[in-house]
């Protein structure tokens, strides 16, 4: 499980990027700097070995991590 490095904040930020919400909405919601998400953001990227946002929403939404 590809899953299992990403601590449970990295988590809740790919599942929130993943149903599209941008930085400040993330920042907002999860009540953290914007500063903060992006830094979560780079560690997400890193661990999945990922180029950009889009791929780690397209990967979690493949992955199931996220349904409709």
């Amino acid at each position: 499980n590809p899953f299992t490095e990403l601590t449970e904040r990295e988590m809740d930020v790919l599942k929130l990027i993943a149903n599209g919400l941008n930085n400040s909405q993330i920042a907002e919601q999860l009540v953290i700097s914007e500063n903060t998400v992006k830094g979560h953001v780079s560690n997400i990227l890193s661990k999945l070995h990922l180029a950009d946002r889009t791929q780690a929403a397209v990967f979690a939404w493949q992955k199931g991590i996220v349904r409709r």
